[in-house]
């Protein structure tokens, strides 16, 4: 069967949905786990995409948590999927299971502003609070394990040795070692009983609308690593991949998104002292996992190398930063 990418490919889906001939077709920007593509129907628009990384019964759990999250009375969207002429949400294809969603409108954030951090924040707590009566069984995973774990790379070690051997230097990759030493030494020694429950698990910039004309958050997407976790791993995501803690006056940004989220649910005592050995974890974690679709024939490696540098850049402003950020974390942003 051909890809999905391959246009004699679509029709059978688009069948299977009920769009008729004539459907517009805009293959989107590539992303890592999905193929994606826009889809017009007169002034309707809809999202099919094609999972790399989910099986059916990984996606219908997706769909069971989307559905408990457009009960709980939200202020933005999240996916909507579109069930089948038979009545399923999902279709198995040779490439993966095939959804549908509802376009959601909206424009990436701008999160070099105060005031985009903070209502970034507050919607990451709403979403918070929404997703506390989500079944632990409708998790797709877990990510309250060890960070180092990881199916494509067995063994840290084993992943240096061959980074090594393709070109990257002896000095960073001697740092991703010792970067994942010391995240499973702190993951260990961590202590501390961190609130749990099912999470988004990506909570970064790229999953975030907003409404082109007001700036305020009118979508969440891709609940495709919602698991069961801490639920400060989110506000660490969101933190990690929004910029705010790379710039001068990181201190006011991240001020900014920890009052928004703190004007939901304020972080606790342990969930404020967690967050920078979270950060470091959630670093490691990110090359470690670039490192092992490298091994699979799924990433460059300048990708892995990319990885390892923002590493080496969150170890450094831990170790310079890690005491003040504790402190902002634990005063809910207010100075």
């Amino acid at each position: 069967m051909s890809a999905p990418a391959d246009r004699e490919f679509l029709p059978r889906l688009l069948a299977a949905w009920g769009f008729p001939p004539g459907t517009t077709i805009i293959r989107a920007e590539q992303g890592t786990n999905n193929q994606t593509f826009m889809l017009r129907q007169a002034d309707l628009r809809f999202v099919l995409q094609v999972s790399r990384s989910l099986s059916a019964a990984q996606v219908d759990a997706e769909h069971r948590i989307l559905r408990w999250l457009r009960q709980a009375g939200l202020p933005f969207r999240v996916p909507e999927p579109v069930a089948t002429l038979s009545g399923d949400t999902v279709i198995e294809t040779a490439a993966g299971p095939a959804t549908v969603c509802r376009w959601i409108p909206g424009v990436r954030p701008d999160l070099t502003g105060q005031t985009a951090l903070e209502r970034f924040g507050r919607a990451a707590g709403l979403l918070g609070e929404a997703m506390l009566g989500v079944p632990p069984e409708d998790g797709l995973g877990h990510w309250r394990g060890n960070p180092l774990t990881h199916p494509a790379v067995p063994h840290v070690g084993a992943l240096c040795r061959r980074l090594r051997a393709a070109g990257i230097s002896a000095e960073r990759v001697a740092r991703l070692d010792a970067g994942a030493r010391r995240v499973e030494q702190e993951w260990l020694a961590g202590g501390g009983a961190l609130p749990t429950q099912v999470i988004h698990g990506d909570l970064a910039a790229s999953n975030v609308l907003v409404d082109e004309d007001t700036g305020e958050v009118s979508g969440l997407l891709d609940f495709e690593f919602a698991g069961v976790g801490f639920l400060v791993q989110d506000v660490t995501a969101a933190l990690f991949y929004s910029g705010a803690l790379e710039t001068r006056d990181w201190r006011l940004r991240t001020a900014a998104f920890l009052r928004g989220y703190a004007s939901v649910r304020p972080l606790d005592a342990a969930e404020a002292d967690a967050l920078p050995r979270l950060l470091l974890a959630r670093a490691v974690g990110s090359a470690l996992s670039r490192g092992g679709r490298w091994l699979n024939g799924k990433a460059e490696l300048g990708e892995v190398a990319d990885r390892i540098r923002k590493l080496e850049d969150t170890t450094r402003w831990l170790d310079a930063n890690g005491g003040r950020l504790r402190s902002l974390a634990t005063a809910g942003g207010h100075r």
